[in-house]
């Protein structure tokens, strides 16, 4: 099983937070929340639209070629509601509120999210050091046991001693792997976060 590297992208909470879909969802909540107050103010003011024309009038067929003949019209209309019993304040009003507990709802988490990616960093750096004590243990426990035979063979020692050893090592070496393992499974966790629903408005 090969070893997790040491330099994860973990390292930086910034961009793991970018990956979460909980922290995209609550920034689209926010940027369409932003976008609806937006609508609601240009709602309050009447639109305005501007068309004109130019043609030539004449009554009779010898002064079609005189200037007084050119007509000139512009057109202008104005649409809006501008007696609404202040409906359409109010929905500014219902719009910018919902917009700020959308903000609300996005730092909180982002809070929580920050929250999940420190503890994933603390958990990998104690693995990490964890795994340091143990190849350190597990080394220590080799040396001991190749030193046990060949102090067995000399005669130094029972077999008894060199089954001690052995064990020793062995159980060093499988608290090496389970580590290892404990640390493959940890770095995808904080970029997954809760799921949530986008709630149509």
């Amino acid at each position: 099983m090969p070893a997790a590297p040491d330099d994860l992208a973990l390292a930086f909470p910034a961009e793991t937070l970018r990956q979460r879909a909980d922290v995209r969802a609550a920034e689209f909540e926010w940027s369409a929340a932003r976008a609806r107050v937006s609508q609601a103010e240009a709602a309050r003011w009447p639109s305005f639209s501007l068309g004109g024309s130019l043609g030539l009038v004449s009554l009779t067929l010898g002064s079609l070629v005189d200037g007084s003949s050119l007509v000139s019209s512009v057109l202008g209309s104005v649409s809006g509601s501008l007696f609404d019993g202040g409906a359409a304040r109010a929905q500014v009003g219902a719009q910018q509120a919902a917009l700020e507990q959308s903000l609300q709802d996005y730092r909180s988490v982002v809070l929580v999210a920050l929250k999940d990616v420190e503890d994933a960093l603390v958990a990998l750096r104690s693995d990490r050091e964890r795994l340091a004590h143990l190849k350190d243990a597990a080394d220590a426990a080799t040396n001991a046991a190749t030193l046990a035979r060949q102090q067995y063979a000399s005669g130094l020692v029972d077999f008894q001693t060199v089954l001690q050893t052995q064990r020793t090592q062995l159980g060093a070496q499988g608290d090496v792997a389970s580590s290892q393992r404990r640390r493959q499974q940890r770095p995808r966790a904080p970029v997954q976060g809760p799921g949530r629903r986008l709630d149509a408005r």
